[in-house]
């Protein structure tokens, strides 16, 4: 009789405290009013269950409820979206305060860099000395570095071409982007494209971490237990996650020489030795951030971003890139007749190329239909409230947009599952749509790397489409087109991703080939 009465006693209380959780949330939430289906605003499982056991189908399901609910949708206990891309520049100010959701922030275990950062006032702070750092100036300066990164990746290209075997763009794209922020930021390499196989476990790990934050952002003190695990068990429950922890622990040792080596009592060189100079480690180390924002666990969290996200996003575009050109030869052609007339010889400067009309079009066309960060954004005002035409959204609440409806919105972008740079070509069409285009966000806390990623797909793809044929194998639009959002967009499942067969072509800068 006792258990039965203690199961009875915990049956009762269980549905109280559903019962008294659905009136919280249904009927006295300050976001109550807002329409959207009553399970999403009950619960976050329902979040999980699109995102996990669907496989990064939330963001899709987020579109659905529009088409039914209209442009403002409650989609969680806690979160509102918003598809109308004319308030993208409101909610994305670059003047008014924005914070930060932790439920995005959380995903990547990294609390302590500025893109995990939640409050405003501490990524001012944490932001402010690294703009210089990845200002347009700066990116042009690393020319020379840059040009012979893309050397080293034509060299790999070409020494691939005699296998006669198909090759998986992702992967030497990724070996660049790596390579280049890796190199800037920690005055270090991996050596990615040194290897004849561009590092695919490279390309593995970064999925894996993807993946992992997709499973895990409801759970994130999930992610702070699988830090503390050892090399060994980790490797057991996920042999992708490797990589991360060296360059975890190379990154963490670089900022502790950094450190050391700031220090006025380090008065041997060999405290110096084998310090890199002039890295981002020594921009954050030099600069004015109180002593707290200078340990080494947070530099090396900082940099672990950057590496992550200027790796990662480009490589994405650039096989993407390379699809579409292949998919569409009368637009590669167009891109080689521009690129001869303009730079006949194979020498314009990384200025030239941003003046070059169909070039920087591709580009553009390219950063549009990639949507290399596919899930929604959330902010916040920390203050006051936003208003949304008649709505009035309290202060606190989060509110996300999503570059995928914004860049595939037909009445902006017409025709917009298609590859058209020629959209771009017009100046001033190309100043209003460049008003749409926010594959990197707006405002205050926009990506960083700006300079840096459109400097990386010029160069490559004016060498790369000059200097070698290629032809797509096995490929085909459902291998790049974005059905699920593991926070970058991803295409079907089951995707081998853009195979080329690599051949050197045979024109030469200068023909009218």
């Amino acid at each position: 009789m006792l258990w039965w009465q203690i199961f009875v006693s915990f049956g009762v209380a269980g549905a109280v405290s559903v019962l008294w959780l659905a009136l919280q949330r249904l009927w006295l939430s300050p976001i109550a009013h807002f329409p959207g289906p009553k399970l999403a605003a009950f619960t976050m499982w329902y979040e999980y269950y699109y995102d996990s056991f669907l496989e990064g189908q939330y963001t899709f399901q987020i579109a659905e409820m529009h088409r039914k609910y209209g442009p403002i949708v409650r989609i969680s206990p806690y979160e509102l979206h918003i598809d109308d891309a004319g308030y993208y520049d409101a909610l994305y100010s670059r003047d008014a305060p924005r914070d930060k959701s932790l439920h995005l922030t959380g995903m990547f275990g990294a609390p302590a860099s500025a893109f995990g950062t939640v409050d405003y006032r501490r990524h001012r702070i944490r932001r402010q000395p690294m703009n210089p750092f990845f200002s347009q100036q700066r990116i042009r300066e690393l020319e020379p570095m840059l040009r012979g990164m893309v050397d080293k990746l034509c060299d790999g290209l070409r020494a691939w071409k005699d296998r006669h075997a198909p090759l998986h763009m992702y992967h030497p794209f990724n070996a660049f982007t790596t390579d280049v922020v890796v190199e800037y930021t920690m005055g270090h390499s991996f050596h990615y494209l040194d290897d004849p196989d561009f590092s695919p476990q490279w390309s593995k790990t970064m999925q894996a971490i993807v993946h992992a934050g997709i499973q895990f952002k409801q759970f994130r003190w999930f992610i702070s237990l699988f830090e503390l695990l050892p090399r060994w068990l980790v490797m057991s429950i996920n042999p992708d996650i490797g990589p991360v922890i060296d360059q975890k622990n190379e990154s963490m040792r670089l900022a502790n020489l950094v450190i050391d080596s700031q220090r006025s009592d380090s008065m041997f060189t060999g405290d110096r030795a084998g310090v890199p100079k002039d890295t981002l480690f020594h921009a954050l180390v030099e600069s004015t951030l109180p002593p707290e924002e200078k340990t080494a666990d947070r530099l090396s969290q900082e940099v672990f971003t950057v590496i992550a996200a200027g790796g990662e996003t480009t490589a994405r575009n650039l096989a993407t890139i390379t699809f579409h050109l292949l998919n569409n030869p009368e637009k590669l052609e167009k891109l080689r007749k521009e690129l001869n007339r303009l730079d006949r010889d194979g020498t314009a400067s990384l200025v030239e190329y941003e003046a070059m009309p169909y070039l920087t079009s591709v580009m553009l066309e390219g950063l549009r239909i990639t949507n290399a960060v596919a899930t929604r954004l959330q902010r916040s005002s920390p203050g006051q409230p936003m208003r949304y035409k008649d709505w009035i959204i309290p202060p606190g609440v989060p509110v996300g947009m999503t570059s995928l409806f914004v860049h595939h919105n037909e009445d902006i972008f017409p025709d917009s599952q298609s590859f058209i740079p020629e959209r771009w070509i017009d100046p001033m069409q190309r100043k209003r749509l460049e008003k749409y285009l926010v594959a990197f966000s707006k405002g205050s806390r926009q990506c960083i790397g700006i300079p840096l990623a459109k400097a990386e797909i010029l160069l490559v793809v004016a060498r790369v489409f000059r200097e070698f044929d290629m032809e797509l194998y096995k490929t085909t639009i459902d291998d790049v087109r974005i059905v699920r959002d593991m926070f970058n967009g991803h295409p079907r499942k089951g995707s081998q991703g853009v195979r080329v067969m690599v051949k050197e072509w045979n024109g030469r800068p200068g023909s009218s080939e």
